[in-house]
């Protein structure tokens, strides 16, 4: 895993296209999934920390879980792995 590229529609810009990084640690909990995010100039999801067990289909549902939250998962058009 090296990166997910997300695809949304923009009302400013009609589509939008995304990379969230996968970053795989091994001196964590081996379940983990933490979200990484850039601080300057917005407060926004750069990357997902995750643990050594996890594979793609939780990282997949990580993700569709955090937009929902977000209220973003209806703009979303598509998420691929880049492997």
């Amino acid at each position: 895993m090296a990166a997910i590229w997300v695809e949304m529609t923009c009302p400013e810009h009609g589509l939008e296209r995304f990379k969230i990084k996968v970053i795989k640690k091994y001196n964590v909990q081996k379940e983990l999934i933490e979200p990484k995010f850039r601080t300057k100039p917005k407060h926004e999801l750069s990357g997902v920390i995750v643990g050594k067990d996890v594979g793609n289909n939780e990282v997949r549902q990580y993700l569709v879980h955090y937009f929902r939250e977000a209220g973003m998962m209806d703009k979303v058009l598509s998420m691929r792995f880049q492997v």
